[in-house]
């Protein structure tokens, strides 16, 4: 993460092409809308715990490689992507022993908006690789795709984007709910609002929490749990593209699942539990009375109305801190 400027308003002019349908010329072409998260407590598999934005002393970390692969395996994360600003690392001696180290970088095009940059991490890339910083944006997300990688939007309201600047790019995967270093250092570490328009778009995404950690002191707190068949990197990185994931800086989600007209969700003890969803008023609270918590919460969303097309839970525990699950697209005959 590297703070960026405006580059002035003339680019404002493109927020209407990039609301409404591309037209010839105005760049290449979006790619297909990504197919709607799985739901990844329905899925086979175990859960790791993964550092999915993290930097080094190869960009503008304050350790090397080594050292902050070592800190995450004491900290207990069985998966971490060194992604240094536009720069891969050789991290093929890095993985082994219950451990995947995933080669990555975030890189950052501009916009075409006028707003500051965009800040994309890329997953899984081939080393070495080199990223022309001259790109656009679009150009870009293609160039990782193809190269074998998978891009996550990081951290939309520190870099001061609004819907606009999400619409006009496509291919990723996942955006960043919440950046530890985006809150710690500027409280502006929360997307929720950005993630719930996108949604409301019809733009189902996975979401990552991370630590984007430059200061060794701000390790763990944000990471993305993935349920995979295995820690091997192909079926990591698998389940992490179909969706397989929940973002946490705290609370524990044991289930969450939509049956028969109702959402369920089972977590460690929660002082609130969220329910958010399309449409005005889109949300539904349960909080814990007289200073004790919750474990559970359960809304049945399809008496006598129109059920939303998309369901996502928040969790919040007596520490204030949050766990998000991943949207979840509704069945209209649900």
């Amino acid at each position: 993460m590297k703070r960026r400027t405006f580059v002035g308003l003339s680019g404002l002019a493109t927020v209407g092409a990039t609301l409404g349908p591309r037209r010839a010329g105005a760049g290449p072409a979006l790619p297909p809308k990504p197919a709607p998260p799985l739901n990844p407590f329905e899925q086979e598999g175990a859960w790791y715990k993964a550092a999915l934005h993290v930097h080094t002393t190869t960009s503008d970390g304050d350790v090397d490689v080594a050292t902050r692969l070592a800190q995450y395996r004491k900290a207990g994360y069985q998966v971490v992507a060194v992604t240094d600003h536009w720069k891969t690392n050789d991290l093929s001696a890095c993985s082994g022993d219950g451990f995947l180290a995933i080669n990555s970088m975030e890189a950052h095009p501009q916009t075409g908006t006028g707003a500051p940059a965009h800040h994309f991490v890329c997953l899984d890339m081939p080393h070495p690789f080199e990223l022309s910083k001259t790109l656009p944006a679009q150009e870009l997300i293609d160039t990782v795709r193809k190269a074998g990688g998978k891009v996550v939007y990081a951290h939309p309201y520190w870099t001061a984007h609004s819907i606009a600047e999400m619409l006009e790019v496509g291919g990723y995967v996942a955006v960043e709910v919440y950046n530890a270093h985006c809150d710690l250092a500027s409280r502006k570490g929360f997307s929720q609002a950005h993630v719930d328009q996108l949604f409301s778009r019809g733009i189902l995404t996975g979401l990552t929490a991370v630590d984007d950690v430059h200061k060794s002191p701000w390790i763990n707190t944000g990471w993305t749990m993935i349920r995979a068949r295995s820690l091997a990197k192909a079926d990591v990185m698998d389940a992490f593209a179909r969706g397989c994931t929940y973002a946490s800086c705290g609370p524990v989600i044991e289930d969450f699942r939509i049956k028969d007209g109702a959402v369920r969700l089972r977590c460690t003890p929660a002082s609130e539990i969220r329910f958010h969803f399309d449409g005005a008023g889109g949300g539904r609270l349960q909080a814990a009375e007289g200073g004790g918590t919750l474990t559970q919460a359960e809304w049945k969303f399809a008496v006598g109305r129109k059920p939303p097309s998309w369901i996502r839970a928040e969790v919040v525990d007596p520490a204030g801190k949050h766990a998000w699950t991943n949207p979840i697209a509704v069945d209209p005959k649900a």
